[in-house]
């Protein structure tokens, strides 16, 4: 079963037009900017999770990177899903 990842509390990512995207927290006022490449794995990490097979590859440090900085988080259930608001993203 794959690691499900989400957005972190108070999280959000946009998408941006040129096919990047950000993360804010709205808390603290962080900002991460993702170009086109980190964008799509995030994107894939959000919607499938991190397999046993992905150990040691470019997304799986992507995502550890992610996680120890606090923009994503480990979901605790299978239950669990991620969440993008719709009023977050841009339309490019």
């Amino acid at each position: 079963m794959p690691a499900l990842l989400r957005l972190a509390p108070d999280v959000t990512l946009t998408r941006l037009p040129y096919g990047g995207s950000v993360l804010l927290n709205a808390v603290t006022l962080a900002l991460a900017e993702c170009g086109e490449p980190q964008a799509f794995v995030i994107d894939r990490l959000l919607a499938t999770g991190l397999s046993i097979a992905d150990r040691g590859s470019p997304p799986a440090y992507l995502a550890a990177e992610l996680v120890a900085h606090g923009w994503l988080t480990v979901c605790p259930s299978p239950l669990c899903t991620s969440t993008v608001s719709p009023t977050a993203e841009q339309e490019g």
